[in-house]
């Protein structure tokens, strides 16, 4: 490419040297030779300049308009493409050299005819260049991809036309060089066809590998190998987005493949909320052309809500039978890891007492329950038995028989309750005494004299030691002991005549009700855990704390 500024009568010229490494024998190709006028290089315009060798030609686009055709004589000679300017600075920008496959688009050299009966023809392997219309001597061509169209041009006799690949880059170029219009048998030729093979379309996906079914979000590992199916060796650096609803990832691998070589690949991609078929795709973009390849799995649903649960239980030497829940998921994609709840009840006078519980894992849509009597049975009687899991809850009452088929429900084995009301009034009598038991005291003596908070503690800790060790209960027996250690303590403090003991000592309406209470609260837990002793400590409570409250003097 030559830059002359010698003024309007000599011109930029574009020069094909045959020999040699200077331009003294330089065949000169200006501008404008065609019909066109001069075409000057204006320094304030980007100009497109492309040189392109095909088999023996040289064909030179400028600015995309086919400006010199050239045929060597020798079928592959050497040769160098280059620029140079004259008497003139210079600028070149995107400046590359670089070897694509050319192929002749017929059997003729770079000569093809397309009529109305066989108005298509292959442009590399997946390309097909159509002759769509001819009206008033104007061709209208296009170009497609699986019957895709992606470029179309209009053009008259003489002219050049381009259409361009999917992604822009040119795919093929020819020359228009005679139109015969007729209605049932139109036909143009075509000559100087160039076109760009598209090399990259030689690399795909191999399988993805990647598990079946994941839970919402949980993290995927994908795999798979880009592979150059044949061909000579592929070097690029495409585009790969690997994508799934809700997450994707791009990444730009190096690839260097020679025919049958493939690159594994890794990604991590986060599963989406959606349940169901989902689908994983892998998209390569390369040069000229964009590869898909796609996998299906399954999201799944780990411990849904349950909207249903039904449990079909019996009396079957125990309580056996099975439980189902439901989600709003279809079965298929729902997994359980959770656990039941399984309580069972005796019905009482009033109520109902828990008397045994139990987890039981699930694991799927349905489980099974399996008391045996040695596990809750209390005797003949009504029993409830509850399933609870996920909020919601059903409940069974049966009438348990027992293991001698013989239903003779009885009721002294049931120990009462406070819930029950068997115990209720006995304890309401009790504080009710004791509150009557100190207003006697205060109206019969007119100076009050409060019994001792710590000698109180630990006549309250023994009592409860004592019942501890008579029914030998350990709960019982460390609450006794805290009990008495706490009275013991206060006493140490009282007995060193402190601020903090003189406390213990005063005499006011406030201690005897703080003694009074301490009484009843511990009188009550003994009541409580040995509720047939409840009439005994009743009246025994009262006894001993009347006789207390009249017997103690203040010295």
């Amino acid at each position: 490419m030559r830059d002359d500024d010698r003024g309007k009568d000599n011109y930029d010229g574009l020069d094909y040297e045959s020999k040699g490494p200077s331009f003294a024998n330089a065949r000169t190709y200006n501008i404008n030779t065609s019909s066109n006028t001069s075409v000057e290089f204006d320094s304030n315009v980007m100009h497109h300049l492309k040189v392109v060798r095909l088999n023996k030609n040289i064909y030179v686009y400028f600015d995309d308009e086919l400006a010199l055709t050239f045929e060597f004589k020798d079928e592959n000679p050497a040769g160098k493409v280059g620029f140079y300017v004259y008497s003139c600075t210079g600028y070149f920008d995107n400046f590359y050299l670089r070897p694509i496959l050319m192929e002749n688009a017929s059997g003729y050299i770079n000569e093809l005819n397309l009529t109305s009966t066989n108005p298509t023809t292959r442009i590399g392997s997946i390309y097909t260049l159509h002759l769509d219309d001819i009206t008033n001597e104007n061709v209208m061509f296009s170009l497609s991809k699986f019957g895709k169209t992606l470029d179309s041009n209009v053009a008259s006799e003489g002219d050049t036309v381009s259409l361009n690949f999917e992604n822009g880059d040119e795919a093929v170029n020819f020359k228009v060089t005679q139109v015969f219009d007729a209605e049932d048998n139109s036909a143009v030729w075509l000559e100087d066809i160039i076109s760009a093979s598209t090399d990259d379309l030689n690399i795909g996906v191999d399988e993805i590998s990647i598990e079946p079914s994941y839970y919402q979000e949980e993290d995927m590992e994908i795999q798979f190998s880009v592979k150059n199916l044949d061909g000579g060796r592929y070097t690029a650096k495409p585009e790969i987005t690997i994508s799934t609803d809700g997450d994707s990832k791009t990444i730009y691998q190096e690839l260097d493949l020679l025919s049958g070589d493939s690159e594994e690949i890794k990604v991590v991609l986060k599963a989406p909320q959606k349940q169901g078929s989902q689908k994983v795709t892998v998209t390569i973009r390369t040069e000229y052309s964009t590869i898909e390849k796609s996998v299906d799995y399954q999201v799944r649903v780990i411990n849904p809500t349950v909207t249903t649960l039904s449990a079909d239980l019996q009396e079957d030497n125990g309580i056996r039978g099975t439980v189902s829940i439901g989600s709003p998921f279809s079965a298929e994609l729902v997994d359980w890891d959770t656990t039941a709840a399984i309580r069972v009840y005796r019905v009482v006078d009033n109520g109902k007492k828990e008397i045994y519980s139990k987890d039981v894992p699930v694991t799927g849509s349905t489980f099974n329950i399996a008391l045996g009597y040695n596990e809750f049975y209390r005797g003949d009687g009504q029993y409830v038995v509850s399933v609870d899991t996920g909020g919601m809850q059903d409940s069974d009452l049966f009438e348990i028989v027992g293991e001698d088929f013989t239903y003779a429900p009885t009721g002294d084995e049931m120990p009462p309750t406070i819930l029950t009301g068997e115990l209720y009034p006995k304890l309401m009598m009790l504080l009710i005494g004791m509150f009557a038991a100190v207003s006697v005291r205060n109206h019969m003596q007119r100076m009050t004299r409060s019994l001792p908070l710590d000698i109180l503690a630990i006549a309250c800790g023994l009592a409860v030691l004592a019942a501890a060790f008579i029914r030998g209960e350990s709960d019982m027996a460390a609450a006794g002991i805290v009990l008495t250690g706490t009275g013991i303590g206060m006493a140490v403090v009282r007995r060193s005549d402190s601020a903090v003991g003189k406390v213990f000592m005063m005499d006011s309406h406030l201690h005897d009700f703080a003694g009074m209470l301490l009484v009843f609260l511990s009188a009550g837990y003994i009541v409580m855990q040995v509720p047939e002793w409840s009439f005994y400590i009743v009246v025994g409570t009262l006894v001993g704390y009347y006789s207390a409250l009249n017997l103690y003097r203040r010295r």
